[in-house]
């Protein structure tokens, strides 16, 4: 699964715009037959926005705001649509079917927590964007980007996001164990294997080592 927090449509090359372009527009025009052929071959785009993210809309809000059949919906969210994602004003899926009258959808769509975030899980998401700031320097203050929220790690047992960052030449990959989340910084600039961190209610660490398999927050890359 991938996030995506670029506001800037200017900073996406211009065959990645035109394609990412085209999966928003099947998904604006209710096309489920093209958006599940596109996800077919890349199933990363399913939470991921128009670029530039003006609304936020990813494809499980567009079908809560057509009242897409059940099916399509169920669909979405076997190819891992997140139910916890949030549009650019603060509204979830089940919040724009509920607007739109589309009750049907309210039970599916309702977001449903698989694991736990530690608490207090603010504090967790609090230390979680610090550590993004410190380890990208001025990355965020060149380049807007919207830090990723954690609560998508809640809906499945082994949840796993990247986060690109531009002008870092890579990006963060991060995930949901026992009381910690496990965070990977890379870029293609590191000679290795990137830095390895763990985030919790307390704070963040950077671990002295990278961890390796089996180790729980090995990443397979």
């Amino acid at each position: 699964m991938e996030w995506d927090g670029l506001t800037d449509r200017e900073r996406y090359n211009d065959w990645y715009l035109k394609d990412r372009d085209r999966f928003s527009d099947l998904a604006r025009d209710a096309d489920w037959d093209g958006v599940f052929a596109e996800l077919a071959e890349h199933p990363e785009l399913v939470n991921l926005a128009r670029p530039g993210n003006r609304s936020g809309f990813a494809p499980l809000h567009q079908a809560a705001w057509h009242g897409a059949g059940i099916a399509v919906v169920s669909r979405l969210i076997a190819h891992g649509a997140w139910r916890t994602q949030r549009t650019r004003d603060g509204r979830l899926p089940v919040d724009i079917a509920r607007e739109r009258g589309h009750t049907q959808l309210l039970e599916l769509l309702e977001p449903v927590t698989v694991r736990q975030l530690p608490a207090p899980a603010g504090a967790l998401e609090r230390h979680f964007h610090a550590l993004l700031r410190e380890r990208t320097g001025s990355c965020f203050d060149e380049i807007e980007h919207l830090l990723p929220p954690l609560a998508p790690l809640t809906e499945g047992l082994d949840v796993r996001i990247f986060f690109r960052v531009v002008g870092m030449m890579g990006g963060f990959h991060y995930r949901l164990h026992a009381d910690m989340v496990h965070v990977r910084a890379s870029s293609r600039m590191d000679g290795d294997n990137g830095e390895f961190y763990q985030v919790t209610p307390d704070g963040w660490t950077k671990l002295p080592y990278s961890p390796q398999p089996p180790a729980p927050w090995s990443f397979p890359y």
